[in-house]
């Protein structure tokens, strides 16, 4: 698959008390270089689970390069940095990364 036909979803798999407002099932788009695409994304801005996502994203370029599946099997799912209302933050959200073709919209699964 060539890189221009591809995105990382990073999609909400749980959202609690999220002071942005963020909901399950809304996801973040980046571009395999790790540039967010704000059009296609559909939950609000949040650096705090955005900036938990960038190693994540350094590490799906350094796969590319290999010829490997950008999404790491072992390193996929995230939170973001509020540690949570039960230890003083407001809330606490958390994604899985996964691959799409953009043409058609499917998620590309890593081959065993």
């Amino acid at each position: 698959m060539n890189k221009d036909d591809m995105e990382i979803v990073a999609e909400v798999t749980g959202a609690h008390h999220c002071a942005n407002f963020i909901r399950a099932g809304q996801t973040f788009v980046f571009s395999p270089d790790g540039l967010l695409d704000t059009s296609a994304s559909t939950a609000p801005l949040c650096l705090g689970v955005i900036a938990k996502l960038q190693p994540a994203l350094l590490l799906a370029q350094d796969r590319l390069e290999a010829g490997l599946h950008p999404i790491s099997p072992r390193f996929n799912t995230f939170d973001c940095f509020d540690t949570g209302i039960d230890h003083g933050g407001t809330g606490k959200v958390f994604v899985k990364l996964r691959l799409r073709d953009k043409k058609t919209g499917s998620f590309v699964e890593p081959t065993p």
